[in-house]
């Protein structure tokens, strides 16, 4: 039962509901103000209405193969090795310091 409504207990005795014989059509009595008062609100009843529709997205999902044919050629380097001989000689004249210095040609 509401709380916040002045007439919850009147002087007509408690609240009976449809019972009541002095009902307004929303189902409380009818007053009489005597007064202002501030007026009293309740919660907001929230409703809510869904109305669903199924809606139908195409989904592709491609495939594709391609099919490889490989040739491999394989390269078999090799490295042939030969080898030389060479025989070298090499001269070198010198001086031998017992030798005196030429002044001659025939020395």
């Amino acid at each position: 039962m509401r709380n916040n409504y002045p007439y919850q207990h009147s002087n007509y005795g408690d609240y009976q509901g449809a019972m009541y014989p002095q009902q307004g059509n929303c189902g409380y009595p009818q007053s009489k103000p005597c007064g202002q008062l501030p007026p009293q609100y309740d919660p907001v009843k929230q409703n809510t209405s869904f109305t669903g529709q199924d809606v139908f997205v195409p989904v592709v999902h491609p495939s594709h193969t391609t099919n490889v044919y490989q040739k491999n050629y394989k390269y078999m380097h090799s490295f042939p090795h030969t080898e030389s001989v060479v025989y070298q000689e090499t001269h070198q004249h010198f001086c031998a310091p017992s030798c005196p210095p030429r002044t001659r040609p025939w020395c």
